[in-house]
């Protein structure tokens, strides 16, 4: 529960009406799905530390982030994710590697080029901050990391350092530790 707000209940795709976004916030009888929104109404209400760049541009800039990520790069993340976590270690089922190999082979690669091109030169993995715009392209690469997928860092090596830059701050590390742990006990 963020600091400053009781009450709240995460929900998952029984209570959101585009059935795969999840999660949905509850709070009180209110509801609100989709991540994105939940994370700017609780920056509004919690604003300290900021979620969002004060600048203008760094502003702008961090919303493209978290639609790129919410859509081109989950996309591309998501179906790995489930066929070697969710399908594998939660219902007990072999995983489809064709769909494996054509996400990391054929969807991911261009995903990653454009994201080498988009976010590379920029300080957007300053460690001393975690704008939402750095957590939520970094995010899936730790689901991917989960299932097994090795960033070749040689082809993308902008998009590596952002990672282990984010990947390196206490906060993050912490949360991927027990992550690994609760996914070791499946």
């Amino acid at each position: 529960m963020p600091k400053g707000i009781e009450g709240g209940t995460l929900h998952g795709v029984s209570l959101s009406p585009f059935v795969r976004k999840i999660p949905v916030w509850r709070e009180e009888g209110w509801t609100l799905p989709d991540s994105s929104v939940i994370c700017a109404d609780l920056g509004r209400r919690v604003p300290s530390p900021s979620l969002y760049p004060s600048d203008a541009r760094d502003f702008a800039t961090s919303l493209f982030g978290e639609e790129y990520a919410d859509t081109r790069l989950v996309e591309s993340e998501t179906p790995v994710f489930f066929q070697r976590i969710v399908r594998e270690r939660v219902f007990k089922e072999r995983a489809d590697e064709e769909i494996v190999w054509h996400h990391l082979e054929e969807v991911l690669p261009p995903v990653l080029d454009q994201m080498e091109a988009l976010f590379t030169g920029r300080d957007r993995a300053n460690p001393a901050d975690l704008p939402i715009g750095n957590l939520v392209v970094w995010s899936p690469f730790v689901n991917l990391d989960h299932a097994g997928f090795e960033l070749d860092a040689s082809s993308w090596p902008g998009v590596a350092s952002f990672l282990e830059t984010l990947g390196a701050h206490p906060a993050l590390k912490g949360l991927v530790e027990e992550e690994r742990a609760a996914l070791g006990t499946l």
